[in-house]
């Protein structure tokens, strides 16, 4: 009996209880360390999931807002930088925080002298860092907002968007920093049509996309807040910068770092009346006959 109790006649004990006794003790805690993990992941997995669902966007009555004529007091911000002047339009209606904090920091100055730290060719960049590198130091604004999204605001070319952190570690929503992400396009071929019109049924949104330009699948991902409507030579110079080095055919290995200086020189809000370019605001044709 290999595994039968040595029983102690000597103290009336047996010498195998105690040992058993604490292995069982042993699994137990175990077990309930795993219970609450699982009570947890599961409190979290729900939270995220009701969160998920309440802010379902209705792809089908999205509405094209970044393409509608601005009335004159509508709020502008004006970018002045290395590669020239690019102009802005707020929606203080669709994401009221983070366009209340980010006119507080161009009325401050804030982003005067601030560098361009990433660009991926034609796609995007990102401005708005004390930085050249993008690296937070004792001058940045680490202040962070929840994300403030909306069914009538897409990443289409031109779109800018807040960008932050990821709320927590069990939470991957990126919130609204300091920080912005300029949104280029990518090539819509004739494949990704096709995938864009069996992802979503509202034939208007889609044929804006592919006329327009933009980064799908950038879609509710960021607190869009601003259209750029001019100025768009010096915005292309600045989504096509060179950069240290763009990685394989996979983006590995890149450093996406401009080679050269690049900065807003100045930045500072203005309105439509004062900076019209009407051209601009107007879906092209096939789009408009989806309405």
């Amino acid at each position: 009996m290999k595994n039968k109790p040595i029983v102690d006649k000597a103290n009336n004990s047996t010498l195998g209880v105690p040992h058993a006794r604490r292995r069982m003790m042993a699994y137990f805690q175990f077990s309930l360390i795993a219970m609450v993990f699982v009570l947890v992941f599961g409190i979290i997995y729900a939270v995220s999931l009701k969160k998920e669902q309440k802010n379902k966007i209705d792809y089908s009555s999205a509405e094209l807002i970044q393409f509608e004529l601005p009335s004159d007091d509508t709020p502008v911000v004006v970018y002045e930088t290395d590669k020239g002047t690019f102009k802005a339009v707020l929606f203080p209606e669709q994401a009221p925080e983070y366009c209340e904090y980010y006119k507080g920091l161009v009325e401050s100055g804030y982003y005067d002298g601030t560098y361009v730290f990433a660009v991926q060719e034609g796609v995007y960049f990102m401005a708005g860092a004390k930085n050249s590198d993008g690296i937070d130091d004792d001058n940045t604004d680490k202040s962070e907002h929840d994300p403030e999204k909306s069914k009538d605001l897409w990443p289409f070319y031109g779109a800018v968007a807040g960008y932050g952190n990821k709320k927590s570690l069990f939470d991957p929503t990126i919130q609204a920093g300091s920080r912005d992400l300029f949104i280029g396009t990518i090539d819509f071929t004739d494949e990704l049509k096709e995938q864009l019109d069996s992802a979503s049924d509202n034939e208007k949104l889609n044929n804006a996309f592919k006329e327009k330009g933009g980064v799908p699948n950038f879609s509710q991902q960021y607190t869009i807040f601003a259209q750029v409507y001019d100025g768009f030579d010096a915005y292309e110079q600045l989504l096509r910068a060179a950069v240290v080095n763009k990685g394989d055919e996979n983006g590995k290995n890149a450093d996406i770092r401009p080679t050269e200086s690049l900065r807003f020189t100045k930045v500072y809000l203005s309105t439509y009346g004062e900076n019209k370019n009407d051209e601009f605001f107007s879906v092209t044709k096939s789009s408009q006959e989806e309405q």
